[in-house]
């Protein structure tokens, strides 16, 4: 269980930086610092042995447990071998979540697994900046 954990969050850091891969990749120094006061104090990090998260890493991770994990897609986008979509999770503020280029419509109720946020995140190839948006390692359709 532990492995298949470390490999799902593999995925998700893996999402997270593998747009440095691609024209959406945002310089070290735009991304946003994080304060240690907005740590747990007694946090636990989720990395994979010997793998170091830094303090930005885990809090984007830590945020995302709190988040759903399902709804239904409103829109999609497909840029650098990402899909966005903007799902409707049963709140009054639809949810940006990108995954690894996949095949969705409108109306496709998708799940996703573990996540990490990021806030501002700015897509040089679609042109715009999400003011919130989930990186999923993973997504399928359920319907």
């Amino acid at each position: 269980m532990k492995h298949i954990f470390a490999l799902a969050l593999s995925a998700a850091l893996l999402a997270l930086t593998a747009c440095s891969d691609s024209d959406d990749a945002k310089p070290e120094a735009e991304a946003p610092a994080v304060a240690p006061a907005q740590q747990a104090p007694a946090q636990q990090s989720t990395a994979p042995a010997g793998q170091q998260l830094s303090p930005a890493q885990q809090q984007a991770l830590d945020e995302a447990k709190d988040m759903p994990k399902q709804g239904t897609v409103l829109e999609l986008l497909h840029a650098s071998g990402y899909t966005y979509m903007k799902v409707d999770v049963g709140s009054d503020k639809p949810l940006w979540i990108a995954v690894t280029m996949m095949r969705a419509q409108p109306n496709d109720t998708v799940q996703w697994g573990d996540a990490a946020v990021m806030h501002n995140y700015t897509s040089k190839s679609l042109h715009r900046t999400f003011d919130t948006i989930l990186f999923a390692s993973s997504a399928s359709i359920v319907n």
